[in-house]
């Protein structure tokens, strides 16, 4: 789970027209001023389960701003193998809903408390994008790499943004050499190989349900 710790707020102030490394920039600003922190929200689990319920209330209140920004779908479509796309999606085009649906909740709900503990104490250095499939102006995809130092460590992160419209969203990132998405492809197809597909949709859902309730982070 050391993944969840690494995506995205952001608000609409930086909607219109920004570059890559602004929509990151802008996304750690806004988590740092507006989530409530995971370890904040662990201490209210155990002290006032009311308290943490308004820490939930808080959090989503940012969650629509976050999700113009997240390329969900995107994010979605590459961590599931395709092997299993074709076989349960395309004859059924609810299930690819629900699976969305799904891993966009447990992200909201696991992923942006997190970041907002991740933030605290480090500093990022960015370099220069990498636009891809074209140019800078038309380009449709970019790459930006970030040093973060935390403490007296620094380690590399490294965004994936695709263009919609004149909108740049992220949709991948990479710690220290392993993309997020490869990482959740291996756990869903090993969840489905050696289980089945409706039982990673069941484990997802007992998840979020936990998550909810403050019985998982």
């Amino acid at each position: 789970m050391r993944w969840f710790f690494l995506f995205f707020a952001i608000t609409t102030a930086f909607a219109e027209d920004k570059g890559p490394t602004q929509t990151i920039e802008a996304l750690v600003s806004v988590i740092s001023k507006n989530i409530v922190a995971d370890q904040q929200m662990k201490d209210a689990v155990s002290q006032d389960k009311a308290l943490f319920q308004e820490y939930r209330k808080t959090n989503q209140k940012f969650h629509e701003q976050i999700a113009q920004f997240i390329d969900f779908e995107k994010l979605g479509t590459d961590s599931m193998p395709k092997k299993w796309r074709d076989k349960y999606w395309v004859v059924k085009a609810s299930e690819r809903k629900k699976f969305l649906e799904l891993l966009q909740e447990l992200v909201q709900g696991i992923v942006y408390p997190r970041a907002r503990e991740f933030f605290k104490d480090v500093k990022f250095t960015y370099k220069k994008p990498t636009f891809l499939e074209g140019g800078q102006e038309k380009a449709k995809r970019a790459d930006v790499l970030c040093k973060v130092r935390v403490k007296d460590q620094e380690v590399n992160l490294r965004y994936r943004l695709i263009r919609r419209g004149n909108q740049w969203k992220i949709y991948d990132v990479n710690l220290e050499g392993e993309w997020w998405t490869d990482s959740l492809k291996s756990q869903f197809n090993h969840v489905i190989t050696t289980k089945s597909y409706d039982e990673l949709i069941s484990l997802m859902q007992k998840k979020l349900k936990n998550v909810q309730e403050g019985m998982s982070f």
